[in-house]
């Protein structure tokens, strides 16, 4: 667990981060649960199965709903997948999908009628609170989630992550366009992506090609594949949570660049408060130490003093690192 400045604690403690888990089937991802002291997070599962299993954990700070998130709320056609984690509120596309996807995963087993409510009716509905930190996982139907949600309901919010597709993997599905467009909309930015890229699959088998001409069967860093879909985190602009002049917005914002690894934002946000009166200096000391606590160990080459100066001398003299720079497309690395 995460040890926060003490000031910053207090405040969200007193006031947690308010996160929204769609489609949350397996429990919360690690990068949240490692502030859970920090956090309240509604957790929407649609599977009752799947639901109960983690309700019944009962981990403080997580409240779990078998429900489903739309478009708009009443029954909707839920498209059950050979994976169920692949299901959607979109028809699977098969000339698409087949060609990235194994048979036991994109295969159709059922489709089943369920009762669905739009976001600002589930705020409504289970008198919530309104969210700080949105995460959406549903396979295609993100952008009607958001879009359900009322202009008010956004007041508070200062991030979202959200799964997004380059590729018509559901009929009909919105893409990463269509969902970066909105966000803009909305006054986020584009703040990273985490790409997900596959090479053709063949019947059950990944890797389907390579496997049968070349006898590769995994990933390869020097050959590219086809970006097929992945997460983009989207971010309110900084200065818009200083000029609120909100201590407990702006701690709020100081966690989830913590949680997701902003480290860069998170210094400039401190220093920042701290410049224009908001943290005093013992505050803005005891944030930087915690973003130090968190930060990876610089490498030789990385360091700032005479030991690295040297170390990039040397590598520069010996060609080290020189052929990937030159030949990024053909030497990348994999995200998992």
């Amino acid at each position: 667990m995460t040890v926060l400045p003490q000031f910053l604690a207090e405040q969200l403690l007193r006031n947690k981060l308010k996160c929204v888990d769609v489609g949350a089937r397996g429990g919360l991802q690690g990068s949240w649960a490692r502030f859970r002291d920090f956090i309240e997070t509604d957790a929407l599962e649609p599977d009752p199965a799947a639901c109960a299993r983690e309700k019944n954990a009962a981990r403080p700070g997580e409240h779990w709903f078998p429900i489903g998130f739309a478009g708009t709320s009443g029954k909707h056609a839920l498209y059950v997948l050979g994976k169920p984690s692949g299901s959607s509120l979109y028809p699977p596309n098969p000339p698409v999908i087949d060609e990235f996807a194994t048979e036991s995963y994109r295969r159709l087993d059922k489709v089943v009628e369920i009762d669905a409510l739009s976001f600002s009716d589930f705020i409504r509905q289970e008198t919530r609170p309104l969210p700080n930190l949105i995460k959406l996982d549903t396979q295609g139907s993100e952008l009607d989630i958001l879009r359900s949600l009322e202009d008010a309901h956004w007041r508070d919010l200062l991030a979202v992550q959200t799964e997004i597709e380059f590729i018509e993997m559901y009929k009909g599905q919105h893409l990463f366009a269509d969902v970066d467009h909105f966000m803009k909309s909305k006054g986020f930015i584009l703040y990273d992506l985490l790409p997900v890229r596959s090479y053709r699959s063949g019947g059950d088998e990944t890797h389907y090609y390579l496997k049968k001409h070349l006898g590769i069967g995994r990933n390869r860093r020097d050959i590219s594949c086809r970006l097929i879909a992945g997460d983009a985190f989207y971010l309110r602009p900084l200065p818009e949570v200083l000029a609120t002049r909100d201590i407990g917005l702006f701690s709020k914002a100081f966690l989830i660049l913590l949680i997701y690894r902003c480290l860069d934002e998170a210094l400039w946000l401190v220093e920042t408060g701290h410049q224009q009166g908001l943290l005093s200096r013992a505050d803005l000391d005891a944030a930087l130490a915690c973003v130090r606590a968190v930060a990876p160990r610089p490498s030789l080459r990385q360091r700032t003093d005479a030991i690295g100066k040297w170390a990039r001398k040397l590598c520069r003299w010996a060609g080290i690192g020189q052929a990937r720079k030159a030949e990024y497309w053909l030497d990348r690395k994999w995200d998992y």
